[in-house]
C-alpha cells in the first residue's frame, strides 16, 4: 500500500528536485561544474554521517530544515569558489541524491 508523505516532506522533495535539475542543467565550463560536483559529493557524505544509511524520507526533511549552517560549512571547506555555494544548487542537489536511499522512497505517490 502507498503511503502519503506529509506536507514538509512533499515541499522538500520539490526544492531537492529543483535543485537536481540546476546541477544538471549549469551552463558551466567542465572545471567548474567539476567543483559544484565535488561539493554535492561533499555533502552527500556528511548526510550519511549525520543520518545514517536506515532513514526515511521524513528522516531526511528534517534534516534539510536544519541544514543550512551545516550544508554552507561543508560548501567553503571544500572549495573557496564562492559561487559553488549556492545551496538551492549543492545542498538540494545532495539532498535529492541521497534521498533516492530512504527507505520509503519507492513507496510516496
Amino acid at each position: 500500500m502507498l503511503q502519503r508523505v506529509n506536507a514538509s516532506v512533499d515541499l522538500a522533495l520539490m526544492e531537492w528536485e529543483q535543485g537536481r535539475r540546476k546541477l544538471e542543467h549549469l551552463d558551466a565550463p567542465p572545471k567548474r561544474e567539476a567543483v559544484y560536483r565535488e561539493v554535492v559529493d561533499e555533502i552527500v557524505a556528511e548526510l550519511t554521517r549525520r543520518v545514517g544509511q536506515t532513514f526515511t524520507l521524513e528522516d531526511l526533511a528534517r534534516e534539510y530544515a536544519t541544514s543550512a549552517a551545516w550544508t554552507r560549512l561543508v560548501a567553503h571547506r571544500t572549495t573557496d569558489n564562492v559561487w559553488a555555494h549556492d545551496l538551492t544548487i549543492v545542498a538540494d542537489a545532495a539532498f535529492a541524491r541521497f534521498a533516492r536511499g530512504a527507505q520509503d522512497y519507492r513507496d510516496r505517490d
